[in-house]
């Protein structure tokens, strides 16, 4: 069974607002009863010890590259720049090395013609499609979203209703008892001055 049972929900319906000197006299009363470990970072020591994490030596360069605020460089373009030409008196290894980043540019380039030619063909299409498809993800959010509201309107209902019954009956109670309370307090006050009179018509007499 939980030691905490009662809701502590709150009476907007009902409860008076709260005046500016009792609030600041709430926070005077709620800073006063706070530990001094509560304002300093220092973990409760009944929390668990945080697990660690390791990150793979890409995921750790690009946070500190994002700590560091160092801007993203992206793709490395040169790799697809001209190769310069070739001569007799060119290093058989350089030759080598030119050669291949002549065929990855022509491939670079052959399969970048060949993406915007598809994208020419099939990309109005797809272009549609997926406006069509987001149209009716948007579509089933909407609807979602209305069917939350109505739930969301349907609980503030249920929640004021069921405040604003007892708090009718209380605010009745709490008149009539105020009234009963004014009854007896004149009833004291006219006993009081009755024994005041009947003690000074004794003394008159005796």
């Amino acid at each position: 069974m939980p030691l905490i049972t009662a809701s502590h929900d709150s009476l907007p319906y009902i409860d008076r607002p709260s005046t500016p000197t009792s609030t600041s006299t709430a926070h005077a009363l709620i800073r006063s009863s706070r530990s001094p470990d509560a304002s300093s970072k220092n973990t409760h020591p009944l929390l668990p010890e945080p697990p660690d994490i390791s990150h793979s030596p890409l995921i750790q360069s690009e946070l500190s590259r994002i700590a560091s605020k160092t801007p993203l460089t992206g793709i490395d373009l040169s790799r697809y720049e001209a190769t310069p030409s070739l001569d007799a008196d060119t290093d058989p290894a350089q030759a080598r090395e030119t050669l291949e980043a002549a065929y990855t540019n022509a491939s670079y380039l052959t399969l970048r013609l060949q993406a915007l030619e598809l994208l020419e063909k099939f990309g109005k299409n797809a272009w549609l499609i997926g406006n069509s498809q987001l149209e009716d993800i948007l579509r089933d959010m909407e609807k979602e979203l209305v069917e939350t509201r109505g739930r969301v309107e349907g609980v503030n209902r249920e929640r004021k209703g069921a405040q604003e019954g007892p708090g009718e009956r209380w605010k009745l109670r709490r008149g009539r008892g105020r009234r009963e309370w004014g009854i007896w307090l004149r009833l004291g006050l006219r006993c009081r001055g009755l024994r005041g009179e009947y003690r000074e018509e004794l003394r008159r007499r005796g």
